[in-house]
C-alpha cells in the first residue's frame, strides 16, 4: 500500500519502504516560521532536514561582496537542509522564509536513532546517495569547456571575420601596405614627372583610385573586426561568469574553513586553559 508520508516526496527517501517512512514521518515535528525570517544562516551547526509543507523559502549564498545570491525558491514539497542533516558539518546555504511557512522538520537525532532500529534503512539510504553521486560524475563528465562549445557554434562568416581582423593586425598587413602604397604613388609621380612610361601613371595625383580601393577596404575591415570583437566580447563575458562563479564557491569555502578553525580555537582554548593553571 503506498504511504501518504512527506518523504515519500523526496528522492533520499522516496525508495524506502512504507514502514520506514512511516516511522520517519513519525518523528517529524512542524514547525511555523513567520514570512522573512531566517530558518538557518549559512555555517550554522547541523541540524535537522527541512520539509516546505506552506509556503515558500528562499535558498540564498553569499558572493564575494558580501550580498545574498538567490540559488533556489522552495515550494511545497520541496527540501532543503539535507546536505548537513547527512554529513554533520556546518550549513552550506542560508534559508529564509519569503511567505508565512509551515515546515517539517527531522531531527538529526531521531534519524540516527531510527537507523539504528532499522540498519537496512541505512543501506538503502547508501545505495540512492551512490546512484545520485553517480548522476553528478555522469554529469560533471558531460561537461564541456565554454570556448569548446562557442567554438562549435562558430560560423563560416565569424570563423572568417577572426581570421581577417587577425591578419589586419599583424605586422606583415601593415609592412605590405606601406610597401604597396609607396610603389603606388612613386610610379604616378614618376610617371608625371617623366621618368617613368607614361602608362605607369595611370592614377596620376591625388590618386582617386588608390582613394577608393582604400576607403573601400577600410568599410569591410571595420566591418569583420566590428564582428571580431562582438564575439570576442561575447567570450570574456563567459569567463568572467565562470570567474564569478569560481570566486562565489572559493568564498564560501574560506567562510567554511575560518568557522571550522574557530571551532577547533574554542575547543582548544577551554583545555589549554586547564592545563595551565
Amino acid at each position: 500500500m503506498a504511504t501518504d508520508s512527506p518523504l515519500s516526496q523526496l528522492p533520499i527517501f522516496a525508495s524506502l519502504d512504507d514502514a520506514a517512512q512511516r516511522g520517519l514521518t513519525a518523528v517529524m515535528t512542524r514547525r511555523q516560521v513567520p514570512a522573512q525570517q531566517m530558518i538557518f544562516w549559512i555555517g550554522d551547526a547541523a541540524g535537522p532536514l527541512y520539509v516546505v509543507e506552506h509556503g515558500q523559502v528562499a535558498i540564498t549564498a553569499p558572493d564575494e561582496r558580501g550580498e545574498h545570491v538567490l540559488l533556489e525558491t522552495l515550494g511545497p514539497g520541496g527540501v532543503f537542509g539535507e546536505i548537513s542533516f547527512l554529513d554533520g558539518g556546518p550549513r552550506t546555504a542560508t534559508a529564509r522564509a519569503v511567505t508565512d511557512v509551515t515546515l517539517l522538520e527531522l531531527p538529526r537525532e531521531a534519524f540516527h536513532a531510527f537507523l539504528h532500529q532499522r540498519p537496512d534503512v541505512s543501506i538503502a539510504i547508501l545505495q540512492i546517495m551512490g546512484a545520485r553521486q553517480r548522476i553528478s560524475t555522469a554529469t560533471i563528465r558531460g561537461l564541456k569547456n565554454p570556448n569548446a562549445v562557442i567554438a562549435e557554434a562558430t560560423t563560416v562568416w565569424q570563423r572568417g571575420s577572426d581570421v581577417i581582423a587577425s591578419v589586419a593586425a599583424s605586422q606583415a598587413f601593415t609592412l605590405t601596405h606601406v610597401t604597396w602604397f609607396g610603389l603606388w604613388i612613386s610610379m604616378n609621380v614618376f610617371a608625371k614627372l617623366g621618368w617613368l612610361p607614361d602608362a605607369l601613371g595611370f592614377d596620376p595625383y591625388p590618386f582617386g583610385l588608390l582613394t577608393l580601393i582604400v576607403s573601400l577596404e577600410a568599410i569591410f575591415l571595420s566591418i569583420f573586426v566590428l564582428v571580431s570583437q562582438n564575439r570576442q566580447s561575447e567570450r570574456d563575458r563567459i569567463r568572467t561568469d565562470l570567474d564569478y562563479q569560481v570566486n562565489v564557491k572559493a568564498h564560501l569555502e574560506i567562510i567554511g574553513i575560518v568557522q571550522r578553525l574557530d571551532r577547533i580555537e574554542r575547543a582548544v582554548s577551554p583545555a589549554t586553559t586547564a592545563r595551565t593553571s
